[in-house]
């Protein structure tokens, strides 16, 4: 009777401890580990085990946390006294996550519902790391002499946006390459503004254009057939635009306001990497953020028109290069 006293008030109760195969997870994959029930001094019965993710950032000096999703382990079961459960854990990883860098990262947090006890938990960071597929962009461009500029990384209103230079092949017509990822059933669709080196950038717009990336030639896994493929449709673009000068508008904006597509608490723009925290970038966040009338207008923009021009007033969460991930870590 005392040792179940003592474990209602949490002293000798059951404790959880996620333990993962791996913290770094791609996007699109699964993170993969264990839940490891250790039971107290008296058997105690567990209304419920979950995991949150939770995501968290660093904007303007301000530290904030969101629950992403909640993952739901197990339910209603028992454990003894000193008895050890293990139950497998699994989840993958969805593919409008932003990756983890620089100010954005993530943990798992464990929640153990105790019958008529103290709850306990536990805490684990996870790395979200881009998709193969991503990476295969990302050295394409690598070996065409693009350098990451640095506050890279951050998040507009349709997902996250990575910013290059040009230190090779492009560099006396190109200034800046401006890229985001759409993931497509049968490939991936890359949204490109050029910021020309020339005449065309007198007004500080760029030229907005799309390219399209077939499973079949990521699937080869062939940094230099991608780079090749990026080349050539560049040296197209640019020669078109010297003709018939830039689109100043990307066609995503009319095409998501003509499905009446809209970001909402926790949405994402489907298909646009990084767009849940697009959806996450109303309402409460942005009041945190700035309160007062600049949240109101934010808010007003994110539900009203989505056609305009994106412009430079991205969300930068300091994501610097894209390499920064620490230690050793590949793609």
């Amino acid at each position: 009777m005392f040792k179940k006293l003592m474990a209602s008030f949490g002293v000798e109760a059951a404790k959880v401890n996620l333990v993962l195969d791996n913290e770094m997870c791609r996007v699109g994959e699964a993170v993969k580990g264990k839940m490891m029930v250790q039971g107290g001094n008296a058997g105690q019965g567990i209304h419920t085990l979950d995991v949150d993710v939770v995501m968290n950032l660093m904007i303007r000096g301000k530290e904030l946390s969101r629950v992403v999703e909640t993952i739901r382990v197990a339910r209603d079961f028992r454990v003894e006294a000193r008895e050890t459960k293990e139950i497998p854990f699994e989840h993958s990883i969805p593919l409008h996550y932003p990756i983890s860098k620089g100010s954005v990262s993530y943990s798992l947090v464990t929640k153990m519902d105790i019958a008529q006890a103290v709850d306990t938990g536990d805490a684990d960071r996870l790395v979200v790391l881009p998709s193969r597929e991503m990476a295969l962009v990302f050295e394409a461009l690598t070996s065409l002499g693009f350098k990451e500029k640095i506050g890279s990384g951050k998040i507009e209103q349709y997902g996250q946006e990575f910013e290059y230079y040009p230190n090779g092949q492009f560099t006396e017509q190109l200034k800046e390459l401006e890229l985001k990822f759409f993931i497509d059933q049968n490939g991936l669709r890359l949204y490109l503004e050029l910021e020309m080196a020339g005449d065309y950038m007198r007004s500080g717009q760029g030229h907005h254009t799309e390219l399209f990336l077939p499973a079949e030639l990521l699937a080869s896994g062939s940094v230099q057939e991608v780079a090749k493929t990026i080349a050539e449709f560049l040296e197209e673009e640019l020669s078109q635009v010297s003709v018939n000068g830039p689109r100043m508008v990307p066609s995503y904006q009319h095409q998501y306001q003509q499905q009446g597509y809209r970001a909402g608490m926790g949405g994402a723009f489907g298909g646009f990497m990084g767009g849940i925290v697009a959806g996450m970038l109303g309402g409460a966040l942005l009041g945190e953020l700035f309160g007062g009338d600049e949240a109101e207008a934010a808010e007003t923009d994110d539900a009203g028109d989505m056609a305009g021009d994106e412009g430079d007033g991205g969300f930068d969460f300091g994501l610097g290069d894209f390499g920064d991930f620490g230690g050793d870590d590949e793609f």
